[in-house]
């Protein structure tokens, strides 16, 4: 192959939905193509930071499997998107509902669960503090983590209550189609929109999980593109 791969993990089928097309219309000039891979590693209830990095290295092995045309040093480097999910915040932050389901806003979540959910905020806290320190797997691709908080919906639509699944599609096609003719709106509004971080990766890591800034509408998905497209592909 003459064009690298940016292998993508996020987090679901929306998701690519969403990025997919901006992402290939933004890079259209360099020798980079995208190819993504749905799974959502980060909330798995049994997944644990010992564990985390032996299973991304597993679903990247695999993809390789799958496609033989593929060689290892086809892959430009693997990239993490995720939701934040609040996971930053301390529990004092984490209510018990009264309404029997989990809830999220600007300064709060309650939980269907509060002891449940603490749980799953710990162990979160510490995959993605692991993963977003880690420059390359082990013997294997760089690396880089990203995020959206508290989801994709709330970065892109402003939206924060619940959505079906076919709510969120449609917020996806919705996505893809107004930034197909016009890919650097996007680009601009990650840089310049109310969910811009500023500063180098870690600063946007330190950011986030300080205080309550992980319920909170940011992304530093900006830096992702300030990096590939300075580096010498």
């Amino acid at each position: 192959m003459t064009k690298k791969i940016v292998l993508i993990l996020v987090e679901g089928p929306t998701d690519e939905d969403a990025l997919a097309l901006v992402f290939e219309k933004l890079l259209k000039d360099h020798e980079i193509e995208f190819d993504v891979l749905h799974t959502d590693l980060t909330a798995k209830e049994e997944m644990t930071s010992k564990y985390i990095v032996r299973e991304i290295k597993k679903e990247v092995d695999a993809y390789l499997q799958r496609n033989p045309f593929v060689k290892k040093n086809d892959i430009l480097k693997v990239v993490q998107l995720i939701d934040t999910d609040g996971a930053f915040v301390d529990s004092s932050y984490i209510l018990q509902s009264e309404h029997g389901k989990t809830e999220y806003s600007d300064t709060c979540i309650w939980a269907k669960n509060r002891d449940r959910l603490i749980r799953r905020n710990i162990s979160k806290r510490q995959i993605v503090y692991q993963l977003s320190r880690m420059e390359r797997l082990p013997e294997s691709h760089l690396y880089e983590i990203y995020y959206f908080s508290r989801n994709l919906e709330h970065v892109l639509h402003n939206i924060s209550e619940d959505l079906s699944d076919d709510e969120k599609e449609n917020l996806a096609f919705e996505t893809a189609m107004r930034y197909r003719d016009n890919p650097e709106e996007f680009l601009h509004f990650l840089k310049t929109g109310e969910s811009f971080v500023p500063g180098t990766y870690m600063d946007t890591w330190k950011f986030i999980m300080d205080n309550g800034n992980s319920l909170q509408r940011y992304c530093n998905l900006s830096v992702f593109f300030e990096r590939l497209l300075t580096e010498n592909i």
